[in-house]
């Protein structure tokens, strides 16, 4: 029996709101989802199993004939389905009404449900959030029958407020295949065919590293799972070290090196790190506004020639406090490592404040 595994889509979702290529993103997620639906299409996959946030928020009744008209394509693949702490089933929800197309199987209720497909002697086990949150376990029961079926079991938490697990009980619990969501990093720890493959596409800036889907072909006695890369963007944190040398426009070659090795789709986060001169300061403004830079932090720090400075403020406060911190200790004192750290530190930084209050 071939399945596709995909979690947490969360159409409807505007990734990095108010950023220009933000429309771009949220088209990128239906796009990825409708490029996985194809697949399973392709490859002529038994079942296409969903674990929950199939939206972002509760569906619009567009949205959902949206999705349907998709599943009616496929010609072989059932859609097994539930409902995710973002698209729970509230007392208003659009999935209590919809009907589906006839290779569709959602699980509505709260309580565990189950589907038998005889003619892949499988059966798939569900339930879906009817509340934004649930601390109840995910699968608090004991060990699933043994009927002679290739056991599956569909769910979506992993964390404290939406359905706990521990890994070795759900090992324990008799399924031949646990197909999750909810976690949107995927995990690619397969043995014990408990399955993550995290969210289709990163939505949110902490969502770092590739995303995809699981594929598998399962028995009882073995599965053979792969997963596959399928998000069009990524985030991604670039650090670059700076040095006194490092002008503006030497950075920002450097920036646009890096950008253009690992592809402009992609979402940056760029952090500047080092001492630099102090008549340099660095922007935004300096790389192509093309570019996806969702953030740029300048934590570098002036690299002060105190010794200059000293002789420019000689008679005033700025020259007073460094010629206190900054003179070497008479002979007979002396000081650890931690009184020097805490010294040289007390010198940067009460120059710099004396410095910014005069500029």
């Amino acid at each position: 029996m071939k399945l596709i595994h995909i979690a947490d889509p969360h159409l409807g979702a505007v990734p990095d709101s108010g950023f220009p290529w933000s429309s771009e993103r949220a088209k990128d997620l239906w796009d990825t989802f409708a490029q996985a639906v194809g697949q399973a299409e392709e490859e002529q996959a038994d079942l296409l199993l969903i674990a929950g946030d199939l939206f972002h928020r509760q569906p619009l009744k567009r949205e959902l004939k949206e999705v349907n008209a998709l599943f009616s394509r496929l010609t072989h693949t059932r859609v097994v389905l539930i409902a995710g702490n973002h698209d729970y089933i509230s007392a208003s929800s659009n999935y209590r009404q919809f009907t589906w197309c006839p290779q569709v199987i959602f699980f509505q209720e709260a309580r565990l449900q189950r589907v038998v497909f005889s003619d892949l002697n499988t059966s798939v086990y569900g339930r879906s959030y009817h509340s934004r949150e649930d601390a109840s376990p995910l699968y608090p029961w004991g060990p699933v029958p043994e009927d002679g079926t290739i056991r599956i079991l569909l769910a979506h938490g992993g964390d404290d407020r939406h359905c706990p697990y521990h890994r070795k009980d759900l090992a324990r619990a008799g399924f031949h295949y646990v197909a999750l969501g909810h976690i949107h990093k995927p995990d690619m720890d397969f043995s014990d065919r408990i399955v993550s493959p995290g969210s289709l596409e990163p939505i949110d800036p902490n969502d770092l590293g590739p995303h995809g889907y699981a594929v598998g072909e399962i028995t009882a006695e073995r599965a053979d799972i792969r997963w596959i890369p399928c998000a069009r963007a990524e985030y991604v944190p670039l650090e670059f070290p700076v040095t006194p040398q490092t002008t503006g426009m030497l950075l920002a070659e450097q920036i646009s090196r890096a950008i253009a090795g690992k592809g402009v789709r992609h979402i940056y986060k760029i952090r500047l790190t080092g001492r630099r001169d102090p008549d340099i300061s660095f922007s935004r403004a300096m790389l192509d506004p093309a570019w996806r830079i969702l953030e740029f932090q300048d934590q570098t720090e002036p690299d002060y020639d105190f010794a200059r400075l000293a002789r420019e403020h000689e008679g005033d406060l700025i020259g007073a406090y460094i010629q206190a911190l900054g003179s070497p200790l008479p002979e007979e004192e002396t000081e650890s490592p931690q009184e020097r750290e805490i010294r040289e530190k007390a010198l940067y930084y009460g120059t710099k404040a004396l410095l910014d209050h005069i500029r």
